[in-house]
């Protein structure tokens, strides 16, 4: 039984937390090995911020779903009437939650009734007298035992397992992400592209459990998310913020970020999770999005910090000034704000994405700016370190949120982690990518560490390898060993082959600007003649120097020929929509960070340093930006090595091969676990081998997984 606990009240709650050890200890007898527990989940809300919600909801393919709520005689002056109260408040819940399930065709039977039978039972477990149930239509029980015979009684054939995962998707808010309109293809052979991006959305759209359960659990303290681009982040940040607003809307909320043109998407996307539950928007006064640092017309932590306090926020300039060596400008204001000793907690829940990106006295604000005791504070941070553009090194919680003066950390995973409920992981590692192709991704890695060129820089283990979701299939990583790993499906499972004209990768090798923007605006029209949207393409320059130079004729060659251009770098002191309908995007890899398009041209990538780990990153940046097709080009000799070791890449996809270096001659990305947290993941890897060893298979071993108490 999977139990997903969402809000922190689990540990005042001695009701529930009795029957959920019942309900673990007789698993098998009630037939809820397939089954899974949600604490404080659902919520739903009207239009007169009218709440419903269980304290319970049971959901088992073999019985359906069982909403529970606990009468607390102490609570009332009558008894009978909470009893009436309480079965009102979940017969409105069972209407809220019919009506979601209702509008999916695969559940739906006939048009008002669905296959998913939903029941609804009051438990009132201190009980000294009967009740007169007679006017009441949920089950009442006085007893865990009587509460097991109710269960028995609602056995009905199992569901098969698309139906499971349907209503899993429908009660866990998946089909937020569901497009509000489907792309229109009128002729599929004339459109090939648009019926294969189609496709593709449509698996998108549909995250998988783990990501909703990490999203949904309160842990109850701080907690880490890790995983590759396209991994799931980004939502399920925003999924969680949704949430925290929904279950208590007075709270403040902080959801910040590093990239500016990414604030529009961390909108929309709270709003659609919010209104899956609600009838009315999100109260964007409670729920902050922010940007790290802020600007003159954009508000951000930094700048919304030092306004609280009646400081000046110091400019670009200022910041420069007073940086000290190996201090980035942005890591100087927030230590000097830090230092006046005047920032005060502000925030309940705080949201850190693309935290690689950020400095360490950044956390340190975040952590100050976030109400709670040391290990109890709601500080959740997401990054992805195969994508830290900034060439920083992978830090841990003491490293980010610093020590105090006993020089014991502020945050430390293994000590609040004892305090986190069944089924929560405060450090939660996405091992499966669902935005780019396996190859695209296999390729990305591969010039990203430099494997058929000159490795710069190397993840430090097999077990590392296989977080970011590869198999290693060599044995140990020994110095001047040959390494072969490989990519498996369900590790990628959006996948689209080659059609004649538009390779899934391809690129080309050109004599000068002029000649390059003409390739591009050449392929944008033919993707657009195959049926793409001009808002599908995002040409990303990765020539810093030259990208204005390059958007300038490229914005000329496009109109040209009737296509509009976003260049998202025109204006360097606003936040301009990263994606504008019928529009293709132009950006530098800075700007394109946290976004994606079904297309992405990667041009000037002579520009690239082949022997730094920022160049290399600044690739596998721009090349994990798509959904579909990768275009990579380039200026004359330049670009040849690149051509060269991408060519190898996708010859040996999904496998990558290479002699592992010394790492004492390269940057070794570290892994990041504790020592606690590598018994964990050994451990789960021995449960792993042993189900492979006895015959299951992938699909069955994932089966078991969701269903068991695995360490993740």
């Amino acid at each position: 039984m999977e139990i997903i606990i969402t809000t922190n009240r689990w540990k005042n709650d001695p009701n529930s937390r009795q029957l959920v050890e019942y309900l673990q200890a007789n698993e098998a007898q009630l037939s809820l090995e397939q089954s899974i527990l949600y604490y404080d989940f659902p919520s739903y809300a009207d239009y007169d911020a009218s709440t419903f919600r269980p304290d319970v909801l049971i959901f088992s393919p073999s019985l359906g779903f069982v909403a529970v709520r606990f009468l607390d005689s102490s609570l009332f002056q009558r008894s009978s009437e909470g009893l009436e109260e309480l079965d009102a408040a979940l017969d409105d819940f069972v209407g809220n939650l019919h009506s979601r399930l209702v509008k999916s065709r695969l559940l739906r039977k006939g048009r008002t009734d669905t296959i998913v039978q939903i029941n609804s039972a009051i438990l009132h477990l201190d009980a000294k007298e009967t009740f007169d149930t007679e006017d009441v239509e949920s089950a009442v029980c006085n007893t865990l035992p009587a509460f097991g015979d109710f269960l028995k009684s609602l056995l009905v054939d199992p569901l098969e397992k698309n139906q499971a995962e349907e209503v899993r998707s429908v009660v866990e808010g998946a089909k937020a992400l569901s497009r509000t309109a489907k792309r229109k293809v009128s002729d599929s052979d004339a459109q090939p592209l648009a019926k294969i991006l189609s496709d593709v959305e449509g698996e998108i759209a549909n995250f998988d459990e783990k990501q909703r359960h990490i999203a949904l659990v309160d842990v109850g303290g701080p907690a880490r998310i890790r995983g590759l681009a396209g991994s799931g982040k980004t939502v399920i940040l925003a999924m969680k913020a949704a949430h925290l607003h929904l279950n208590d809307p007075n709270a403040r909320i902080l959801f910040t970020f590093y990239t500016k043109s990414l604030r529009s998407t961390i909108k929309s996307l709270i709003a659609k999770f919010f209104r899956i539950y609600s009838d009315s928007d999100p109260d964007w006064k409670k729920i902050q999005i922010r940007h790290g640092w802020g600007g003159r017309s954009i508000p951000g932590v930094y700048s919304d910090a030092c306004g609280r306090i009646s400081k000046t926020p110091l400019t670009l300039p200022d910041a420069r000034r007073i940086s000290k060596p190996e201090e980035s400008p942005f890591g100087a204001i927030c230590r000097e704000l830090l230092e006046t000793g005047r920032v005060e907690p502000f925030y309940d829940h705080v949201l850190i994405d693309e935290g690689q990106d950020f400095p360490d006295s950044f956390y340190k604000l975040a952590y100050q700016l976030t109400k709670g005791e040391r290990d109890k504070k709601s500080l959740v941070w997401a990054y992805d370190e195969l994508q830290d553009i900034m060439n920083v090194e992978i830090r841990q919680p003491k490293e980010l949120f610093g020590v105090d003066a006993s020089g014991t950390p502020y945050v430390d995973l293994d000590r609040s982690s004892g305090a986190a409920p069944p089924g929560a992981r405060n450090d939660a590692v996405l091992s499966r990518a669902y935005r780019n192709q396996r190859d695209v991704l296999i390729s990305a890695h591969s010039l990203g560490f430099g494997v058929y060129g000159n490795i710069v820089q190397m993840l430090e283990s097999a077990e590392h390898w296989e977080d970011v979701g590869y198999e290693v299939l060599s044995g140990p990583l020994k110095i001047g060993s040959d390494v072969e790993v490989r990519r498996p499906d369900q590790n990628s499972p959006i996948s689209i082959s080659d059609i004649p004209d538009f390779n899934l990768i391809d690129g080309a090798i050109l004599n000068g600007l002029a000649e390059e923007c003409e390739w591009i605006a050449t392929e944008v029209e033919r993707f657009i003649g195959a049926g793409l949207n001009p808002e599908d393409i995002l040409v990303i320059s990765l020539d810093d120097r030259h990208a204005r130079s390059y958007f300038r004729k490229l914005t000329t060659m496009l109109s040209e020929r009737g296509i509009s251009s976003n260049n998202v770098i025109a204006d360097p002191y606003n936040e301009p929509p990263f994606t504008i309908a019928n529009k293709v995007t132009l950006s530098t890899v800075y700007r394109a960070k946290g976004n994606e398009a079904a297309v992405v041209f990667a041009l000037g990538v002579e520009s690239v340093s082949l022997r730094t780990r920022d160049g290399r990153n600044k690739l596998f940046t721009a090349f994990t930006r798509t959904k579909a097709w990768l275009r990579v080009s380039g200026i004359a000799s330049g670009a040849k090595q690149v051509a060269e070791e991408l060519k190898k890449a996708r010859e040996n996809s999904p496998y990558i091969r290479f002699e592992m270096p010394d790492p004492a001659q390269i940057d070794t990305i570290q892994r990041g676990f504790s020592k606690k947290q590598q018994i964990a993941q050994a451990a789960r890897k021995k449960y792993l081998e042993s189900l492979r060893k006895a015959g299951f298979s992938e699909e069955e071993i994932e089966e078991e997984l969701n269903s068991s108490d695995v360490i993740e």
